[in-house]
C-alpha cells in the first residue's frame, strides 16, 4: 500500500510542477511582454532599440517638416533620436511607446495617435503645434493577441490546479524523503520553464510572428527583466537543491534509527 501512494504522490506532484511552472512562467510573461503598463514605465528599454527609434523619428518627421522649411527630415529625425536617447525624452515618449505595444499585441484597438502637445514637447519647437493629431502606423500582431488571451486564463486556471495538486500529494505521501525529492522536481521544473517561457519565447520566438520594428519591443522588455529572473531562478534551484540534500539526510536518518532485526542479534550472541 505504501508503494501505491508514493507513487500515486509522486504523479501528482509531477504534473503540479507542470501546472505550476506553467502559471509562473505565464504570470512573469503576461507582467513582462504582455503589459502595457508595465512598458510605459520602461520606455526606455524599448527605446533601446534602433529599429523603433527610426520608426518614431520618420513617423514624426514626415508628419512635421512642412511646418519647419529650414530643417530637412533627416534634421528633424535627429532631434527625435537624440530626444529618445535620455531619460527625459523616454519620459516624454512611454504614453506613445506604451499605446503602441497595447495595439501590438491586441491590448487596444485604437490607432495609435500623437498630438500636437507631444510634437512640442518632443521637437522643443512651438512651430509644430499646428500640427493635426496623427496616427502612427503600428500593426496588430494577430499571434501576439491570441498568446495574451491565453496567458489571461491559463495562468489562474495553472496556479489553482497546481495548489490542488499539491494538497493531494502532500496527503498521499508516505515517506518525508520521497516528499521532499517531490518537492525538488517542483522547484527545478518552476527555474526550467520560468527561463524558456518567460526569457527565450518573448526574446526569440515572438520576433519571428512578424517583421514590424514595433515587434521589437517585446524582447527588449524581456532583455530588462533578465537580471531579476536570473535572480529567481537562482533561488528556486537553491531551494530544489535543498530539497534535494534534506530527503536525503532524512534518509539517512531513516537508515539509522531503523532497529536490528533480532535474527541478527540471535547470530551475535552464538558467537559470543
Amino acid at each position: 500500500m505504501s508503494a501505491v501512494r508514493r507513487s500515486l504522490a509522486s504523479l501528482l506532484f509531477g504534473f503540479a510542477a507542470i501546472a505550476g511552472s506553467l502559471a509562473l512562467s505565464g504570470f512573469w510573461l503576461q507582467q513582462t511582454a504582455f503589459s502595457p503598463g508595465h512598458t510605459r514605465s520602461n520606455a526606455a528599454a524599448v527605446l533601446d532599440d534602433t529599429e523603433i527609434k527610426t520608426s518614431l523619428a520618420q513617423a514624426i518627421s514626415a508628419a512635421t517638416v512642412a511646418q519647419i522649411p529650414q530643417f530637412t527630415p533627416v534634421d528633424i529625425q535627429s532631434i527625435v533620436l537624440q530626444t529618445a536617447s535620455t531619460g527625459q525624452g523616454a519620459a516624454l515618449l512611454a504614453g506613445i511607446i506604451g499605446d503602441a505595444h497595447a495595439h501590438l499585441i491586441g491590448a487596444n484597438d485604437k490607432p495609435v495617435q500623437i498630438t500636437s502637445d507631444q510634437l512640442v514637447e518632443i521637437l522643443r519647437d512651438e512651430r509644430v503645434a499646428i500640427v493635426p493629431t496623427f496616427d502612427l502606423a503600428v500593426p496588430r500582431v494577430g499571434a501576439l493577441s491570441a498568446m495574451r488571451e491565453i496567458l489571461k486564463w491559463l495562468v489562474p486556471i495553472a496556479a489553482g490546479l497546481m495548489v490542488l495538486l499539491i494538497v493531494l500529494g502532500f496527503a498521499a505521501h508516505p515517506e518525508k524523503p520521497e516528499l521532499l525529492r517531490s518537492m525538488a522536481i517542483l522547484f527545478f521544473g518552476f527555474a526550467l520553464l520560468l527561463v524558456i517561457i518567460g526569457y527565450v519565447v518573448p526574446a526569440f520566438v515572438v520576433p519571428l510572428f512578424a517583421s514590424s520594428a514595433w515587434v521589437n519591443a517585446i524582447p527588449r522588455l524581456a532583455g530588462d527583466s533578465l537580471p531579476l529572473l536570473l535572480g529567481v531562478t537562482v533561488l528556486l534551484c537553491a531551494a530544489g537543491l535543498g530539497c534535494v540534500a534534506g530527503g536525503a539526510a532524512s534518509k539517512r536518518r531513516d537508515r539509522w534509527s531503523q532497529p536490528i532485526r533480532r535474527s541478527s542479534y540471535r547470530d551475535e550472541r552464538r558467537w559470543s
